[in-house]
C-alpha cells in the first residue's frame, strides 16, 4: 500500500480529449459505441469501447455528458484517429467531433477522503458539469477533475493536496482492476475475457460495429481465460508467462506495492468459470495468488 491508497492525493494523468458537439451527437455516438447514450442526460458517465466488424477494440474510454457536448476521455494516440473516424461517418447528421488533448488537462484525486471533494456528486459515475471544465466521480469513489488546463490546475491547487506520481497511479489501478488501453486491452483479447461488459457494454441497445461478435460472446458465456489482480511474493514484469494449475496465462501489467508486485494477468479458466489451479500461479519460478477477477460480480447493463 502507498500514496493513493492510504493518503489522499493527487496525479496528473496523461489523456486524450475528444468533444463531440452538435444536435445529433448523443445519437451518432449511440451507433458507435458500446454504450447506450441516446437520450443520456447532462450529468451522465459511461465507460465505452469503439470496435471494428469483428470486435476488435479501437478505442476505449470514457463518455461524459453535458449540456452542449459529449467529451470522450481515452488514451492520448488513440484521440487523433478517434476524431477522425467520427467526423468520417456523419453522413446528414449534425455532430462534429475535434481533438482537444493539447488544451485539456486531467487530475484524478484517489485515497480515503474523496467523499466530499468540491464540484463532485455523491453517486459513482455522475459528473458535475462546471464551465468549462467537469467534475466526475468515479466508480472507486475518487474523483477526476478535467478540463481546460489553467481551470483543472486552480482547482486542484486550492485542495492543497500531495501530488502523486505516475508510478503511484499504475499501482492504484492495477490493483483497483482497472485495465489499461495497449498495455492490458489489446489485439488478440476479447471484450469478455479482460471483464470489460459490465463496465464497458450496454447489451440492450441499437446496432453497433462489433455488436455481434459482444452479444455471441457473451452468449456462449464460456470464455477461456479472464484478467485478474495477483500478487506475488517478489518482482515479476509484463509480459512473463504464468503458469496456473499447469496451464499457460500471461502478465499484462505489474507494479511494486510493497514487498510485493501487484499485477493484473491473463489466466486460464476451467468449464466453471473459475481460475485453474485454486488461484494459485506461479512466474519463473515466483509464486503468487489470484485477488480477484476484473469485473467479477458487477450487474450487467440491459442485461
Amino acid at each position: 500500500m502507498g500514496l493513493l491508497d492510504t493518503t489522499t492525493a493527487a496525479v496528473h494523468r496523461p489523456a486524450g480529449i475528444v468533444r463531440v458537439e452538435g444536435h445529433d451527437r448523443l445519437t451518432y455516438l449511440h451507433s458507435l459505441l458500446s454504450q447506450h447514450l441516446e437520450g443520456a442526460r447532462p450529468g451522465t458517465v459511461a465507460d465505452f469501447l469503439y470496435l471494428d466488424a469483428k470486435g476488435t477494440a479501437l478505442a476505449e474510454g470514457r463518455a461524459i455528458v453535458r449540456a452542449g457536448d459529449v467529451v470522450l476521455v481515452t488514451a492520448p494516440d488513440v484521440a487523433p484517429s478517434l476524431t477522425e473516424s467520427l467526423n468520417r461517418f456523419t453522413f446528414l447528421l449534425d455532430a462534429s467531433a475535434t481533438d482537444d488533448s493539447d488544451l485539456w488537462t486531467l487530475v484524478s484525486v484517489r485515497g480515503p477522503d474523496t467523499a466530499d471533494l468540491p464540484g463532485a456528486r455523491s453517486a459513482p459515475m455522475t459528473a458535475t458539469p462546471h464551465d468549462p471544465g467537469v467534475v466526475v466521480r468515479d466508480r472507486s469513489g475518487g474523483v477526476d477533475y478535467l478540463g481546460p488546463t489553467a481551470w483543472v490546475e486552480q482547482r486542484v491547487a486550492d485542495l492543497g493536496l500531495p501530488q502523486a506520481s505516475l508510478d503511484d497511479w499504475e499501482r492504484w489501478r492495477i490493483r483497483a482492476a482497472q485495465p489499461l488501453w495497449a498495455t492490458d486491452i489489446a489485439a488478440g483479447r476479447r471484450t469478455q475475457e479482460l471483464g470489460l461488459l459490465p463496465t464497458h457494454v450496454h447489451l440492450r441497445k441499437g446496432c453497433y460495429p462489433g455488436q455481434e461478435s459482444i452479444a455471441k460472446t457473451y452468449n456462449l458465456g464460456r470464455p477461456r481465460r479472464a484478467l485478474c489482480v495477483v500478487e506475488f511474493d517478489a518482482a515479476v514484469a509484463p509480459a512473463t508467462d504464468v503458469t496456473a494449475g499447469g496451464r499457460q496465462g500471461v502478465i499484462t501489467s505489474a507494479a511494486p506495492d510493497g514487498n510485493r508486485m501487484i499485477t493484473l494477468a491473463l489466466l486460464p479458466l476451467d468449464r466453471d468459470g473459475n481460475v485453474v489451479g485454486g488461484g494459485a500461479v506461479d512466474a519463473d519460478g515466483i509464486s503468487g495468488h489470484v485477488v480477484a477477477k476484473v469485473g467479477d460480480g458487477m450487474p450487467q447493463p440491459g442485461a
